[in-house]
């Protein structure tokens, strides 16, 4: 009786979820070209000639940069952000939050089309502003020295309000009480954070800080793709964006599929290894 309710359901996962992903694993030893229909199998060939290729190298520079530059700024910093509105009258912290969870409204094509915006050379605000001040806005999205820090910076700007909101919601479980026994008892700030506040934090930070690590190579595609093409000179290309520029512009689908299976490993063990470390850390209540 169960299975026949949970029948459509088990259904669509099994047509739009595993059938795709086991798919790719098959075409991973093919090579195909969507132009023709003939596929050949060619074991591993395509995972060697990706690993040869020099945009591997380059992308899976970048996609570390990605995941180790988005935990300060998408797992601390909105930690810091949320505990200083939790500090404030609540009247003030909706307008803060509002103003902060604004950009997470947005969908990332319409953030990446106003960030171009803002830091166009020629008609952008942000150069306005810098003239004003008697300075020249740096060509930062066209320069390989600051074109990857500037796609983190955008991508971090937009999943901050969401990462705040779930350490606010986190922080709605400290016990009022126990701070101010702490404070009686001559607890300062330091004290109360490192003995009541992180510990009750410390499930959310685990699970900010692992969907972060996952989902930082897909977050970064659009501005990437928008903004910058991979490039200049590949200084911004990741491993999802590389699988793209294989299979829908080279139309090597052999080639895509193996670095989509790269990736799922390479996120696999990334995400094994964080959770077999740091889960000993959290503190379930």
């Amino acid at each position: 009786m169960r299975l026949t309710f949970l029948a459509p359901a088990l259904l669509l996962i099994a047509v739009f979820i595993y059938w795709p992903l086991i798919y790719t694993f098959v075409l991973a030893f093919h090579q195909w070209n969507l132009t023709s229909s003939e596929m050949r199998f060619v074991g591993l060939t395509n995972f060697s000639g990706l690993l040869d290729s020099p945009i591997f190298d380059a992308a899976l520079k970048n996609t570390a940069i990605y995941i180790v530059g988005s935990i300060p700024l998408k797992v601390l910093f909105p930690l810091f952000i949320a505990l200083a509105i939790w500090v404030v009258s609540p009247r003030r912290g909706i307008v803060y939050k509002s103003a902060i969870f604004l950009p997470t409204l947005m969908s990332f094509v319409v953030v990446s089309l106003l960030w171009m915006w803002l830091l166009n050379p020629l008609v952008g605000i942000g150069n306005s502003v810098m003239a004003m001040l008697g300075l020249r806005l740096p060509p930062l999205l066209s320069s390989p020295d600051t074109a990857l820090w500037t796609i983190l910076a955008i991508s971090a700007w937009k999943i901050m309000g969401f990462n705040m909101l779930l350490y606010l919601a986190g922080l709605a479980s400290v016990n009022r009480d126990q701070i101010e026994a702490m404070r009686l008892d001559g607890a300062g700030d330091v004290a109360l954070f490192r003995y009541l506040i992180w510990p009750t934090l410390s499930p959310t930070t685990f699970f900010v800080l692992i969907v972060t690590v996952i989902f930082s190579i897909q977050q970064v595609f659009t501005p990437i793709d928008i903004l910058t093409h991979g490039g200049p000179s590949n200084s911004t290309t990741n491993l999802f964006y590389m699988v793209y520029q294989y299979a829908f512009q080279s139309f090597n689908i052999g080639y895509g599929a193996a670095g989509t299976v790269l990736i799922f490993a390479i996120i696999f063990v990334v995400t094994a290894v964080k959770m077999r470390i740091l889960e000993s850390r959290v503190h379930y209540q």
